[in-house]
């Protein structure tokens, strides 16, 4: 075994105890930057998939009512690529044993076929026969909060008439990720949620036939969404249209959105403040260890180490600081990470929302650990490099001659010796105790 591998062994047992405590401060930064960033890459690739498979749209308008002669129109609108026009409409459900009834919005169905637009994911029974008026589809988080499930009677009133309707199935969309009610300021999955029908069937309930009082566009790559917006506004407002809405805006989207905005950052701020903090306790404690060792580097540059060698033996000491840190972090930031997309669960609904590590977190998170060791070593690394023997031989000269102003002033005669000492130590690197207290 090498002089320089001895010598590292033995100093890893004689920092042990704060070793181990900067290795816990790195492997905090690595697990935080797994966990957050694997947690944000998770959902939003999840929503990503889910937006693409079921065909989410670019534009949502809501209006009174216009003819269903003017989806052609909407079509020839320059940029549109796809234009799907709907029956939406409030209803409440006076379910047994509730003192008030449920609500929700009831979207239609086509006749025939899925819809083009905003599809309809069934996760439980089968979707509705459109030969049947009296079928529903259910939003799986209203009916797992109110036990409901595919053959359940459900009571329905629809423009002041109740309806008794048969659950085919439970289901879910993209345009409903986060489903909330404009008398909400959260979700209620008991007392709200979302149901589909038949075009027929909720057309009729409300004399809404030939008519349509809410319209999905798709819109072609490269198109100028700002002046399809414009476009669509000035072709629906004799309909009472109430401005068209890009995706971005879309409310279950921005929320969606606004979550996976704040986890990025997450990602990013969290792992930094603890990767600075190991960065600085590194600094402080490689460079008292070094103050302590100059007689040994001097003994080590007189028989023949060169300043790089010595300087690799403290990088080796930081090298092994980070690898356990990250041996710890990672997977620590796994099980953060599948606690944290498990607790996303319950608002955001993907079919299939799961934690999932990708190599390049790892490699980066392990990478960013090693650089931040390195820049918080680094400067006693180099002046290791530049120590001259016969200068390392000596002790190293106090770094402040002379009273301070507070001592001038005869403050110090309170207090004794003990604080004294520390109190001169305070005032004589101020930096590095306001540094050491932030930290």
């Amino acid at each position: 075994m090498k002089a320089l591998t001895r010598k590292l062994l033995r100093d890893l047992l004689l920092l042990k105890g704060q070793l181990v405590t900067i290795a816990l401060v790195v492997a905090c930064g690595v697990a935080s930057y797994v966990s957050a960033v694997g947690t944000f890459r998770s959902l939003s690739g999840s929503c990503d998939r889910y937006y693409e498979s079921q065909r989410m749209a670019d534009v949502f308008v809501t209006l009174d009512r216009a003819p269903e002669s003017l989806s052609r129109r909407l079509e020839e609108i320059s940029g549109v690529g796809s234009v799907y026009t709907r029956v939406v409409e409030r209803a409440s459900f006076p379910m047994e044993g509730r003192v008030e009834p449920a609500t929700g919005i009831v979207v239609s169905l086509p006749t025939h076929g899925e819809p083009p637009l905003n599809g309809v994911l069934v996760r439980r029974g089968r979707m509705v026969d459109p030969a049947r008026s009296d079928e529903i589809l259910v939003s799986e988080p209203f009916a797992n909060a109110n036990h409901l499930g595919p053959g359940d009677v459900l009571p329905v009133v629809l423009d002041g008439r109740r309806h008794d309707m048969r659950i085919a199935g439970t289901a879910m969309s993209p345009e409903y990720v986060f489903v909330m009610s404009g008398a909400m300021m959260s979700n209620d999955d008991r007392r709200f949620g979302v149901f589909w029908m038949t075009r027929g069937a909720l057309a009729s309930a409300f004399r809404m036939e030939n008519s349509f009082n809410d319209v999905v566009i798709r819109l072609h790559k490269g198109a100028s969404e700002r002046a399809v917006l414009a476009s669509v506004d000035r072709l629906l407002e004799p309909y009472g249209g109430r401005g068209a809405v890009a995706r971005e805006k879309q409310i279950s989207n921005l929320m969606v959105q606004g979550e996976l905005k704040q986890l990025r950052g997450l990602g990013l701020v969290v792992p930094a403040i603890f990767l600075a903090v190991a960065a600085f306790l590194l600094n402080v404690v490689l460079a008292r260890l070094v103050e302590l060792q100059r007689g040994q580097i001097a003994v080590l540059k007189a028989l023949g180490y060169t300043g790089t060698a010595v300087a690799l033996h403290y990088l080796e000491l930081i090298a092994v600081i980070v690898v356990v840190g990250s041996l710890l972090g990672v997977p620590l930031g796994v099980w953060v990470g599948q606690s944290w997309t498990a607790m996303y669960t319950p608002y955001f609904r993907f079919p299939d929302l799961g934690f999932r590590l990708d190599l390049d977190l790892v490699v980066v998170g392990v990478s960013v650990s090693v650089g931040a060791a390195a820049f918080g070593a680094l400067r006693t690394v180099r002046s290791v490099a530049r120590l001259p023997p016969a200068e390392a031989m000596s002790p190293p000269a106090p770094p402040t001659y002379g009273s301070s102003f507070v001592e001038r002033l005869g403050l110090f005669r309170i207090v004794g010796a003990a604080s004294r000492m520390i109190l001169r130590d305070v005032l004589r690197q101020p930096l590095r105790t306001v540094m050491a207290s932030v930290g």
